[in-house]
This record gives C-alpha cells, structure tokens and sequence, in this order.
C-alpha cells in the first residue's frame, strides 16, 4: 500500500439520494389520509375511497411533472415507476370503493 492512500471501502448498494433528502410534498399523503378520515365520518365510506385515490393520483402527477429535489418523499425508484405504482394504487381504490354496497 502506497503512502496516503487508506483502505478502500466498498461501494455502497444505497441510492445517490439515500439520507439526504427532504420530505418535500411528502405531506401531501398524510394530509390526504386525514381529509379521507373526516369524509369517512362525515359523509361515507365510497366518498373516502374516492379521496384516498384522488391523493394518490395527485402525487403521481406531482411525481411526474416536478424535479427531484422538490418531491422529496415521494421520490422511491425512478419518475416512471413511482408515478406507476401510485396510478395503479389509485385505480385499485377507486375500484374498489366503487363496488362498495353498504346501506
């Protein structure tokens, strides 16, 4: 080993991103589920489903539409596939809320 040059480490398998970033519109999820919370309360269970997907649809949009640094918590895996699973989670709820039969 030559002088001044230390062991070297390994490279890390974690994203360029990992621990540094910020929530950002994270909150938007949290802020989502509460609305969703009082719509269930207030008004029914189909109109809170309905909610939980229109928050989950907002964030992918946001997701595709706003660069890294502001979507913060939202920001898992690439644009593409973030902005997938939650379309997808949100046509599965509004699936689902839509078959809901509760009188």
């Amino acid at each position: 080993m030559s002088p001044g040059t230390g062991p070297t480490r390994p490279r890390s398998r974690r994203p360029a991103n990992w621990g540094s970033q910020p929530l950002g519109l994270w909150w938007l999820l949290p802020v989502g589920l509460t609305v969703a919370v009082v719509v269930l309360f207030t008004v029914g269970v189909q109109q809170a489903g309905y909610v939980i997907a229109g928050t989950l649809a907002l964030c992918a949009v946001l997701r595709l539409v706003l660069p890294r640094e502001t979507v913060g918590g939202l920001l898992v895996r690439s644009k593409a596939w973030d902005a997938l699973t939650l379309l997808t989670l949100a046509a599965a709820v509004t699936g689902a809320s839509a078959t809901l039969v509760i009188r």
